[in-house]
């Protein structure tokens, strides 16, 4: 039933694997614990939904506007959610392993306990991002932007961060095993008691950086 047309009772329902919801104006929507699964909610307007324990896994949000909706706890495994505005957001505890977020929006976003590995973030705004006990290992961030993002205690054990901008971010005791920080920006950054094995300081300006405690 891949792309089937729901009406407004199927929508309330929230059985929605498979649904073409493109471009639909779904604005403080209640999707708490729908399946989504493998939908189409690219373009759509989200802002302020409810997507609480949703199954969003393979869904297409790309372009959509997401600003301040509410995904805690959500499943957003492999999902597209290129370009989208997911500014302000809360992402505590989702699940986006392999999740494709390229250029999105996700300045202010709140994505405590996340489940990021192997996502994509490419050129993808991040300021001002909380991340703490995050898992982001092997995320693809190059030429993300993480100014004074919280990242403490984050796990990016094999993350890609050249080219980035993390001014003034916070990474106290975080896990950066073998990271690539080629060309990054890292002025101000607090790298205390943070595990730097085998990481990739090249080219990068760690003008002002914080090094108390950490492991090389």
């Amino acid at each position: 039933m891949a792309g089937w047309k729901p009406d407004a009772e199927q929508i309330a329902g929230g059985r929605l694997a498979g649904a073409d919801l493109s471009g639909m104006a779904l604005k403080e929507h209640d999707f708490r614990q729908a399946d989504l699964s493998k939908a189409d909610l690219a373009g759509a307007d989200l802002r302020e939904g409810n997507f609480w324990g949703a199954n969003l896994a393979g869904a297409d949000l790309s372009e959509a506007n997401a600003r301040v909706a509410n995904f805690q706890g959500a499943n957003l495994t492999g999902a597209l959610l290129a370009e989208t505005n997911l500014w302000g957001a809360n992402l505590k505890v989702a699940q986006l392993t392999g999740a494709m977020l390229i250029r999105a929006n996700m300045a202010q976003a709140d994505l405590p306990g996340a489940n990021c590995d192997g996502a994509n973030f490419t050129e993808t705004n991040l300021w001002g991002a909380v991340l703490r006990l995050t898992s982001l290992k092997d995320a693809n961030m190059g030429k993300v932007q993480l100014g004074i993002a919280k990242m403490e205690q984050a796990v990016l054990d094999g993350a890609n961060l050249r080219d980035a901008d993390l001014t003034g971010a916070n990474l106290r005791g975080a896990s950066l095993i073998g990271v690539d920080f080629t060309a990054a920006i890292l002025r101000d950054v607090r790298f205390r008691e943070a595990n730097l094995s085998r990481v990739d300081f090249r080219d990068a300006d760690l003008g002002e950086a914080y090094f108390d405690g950490a492991i090389f």
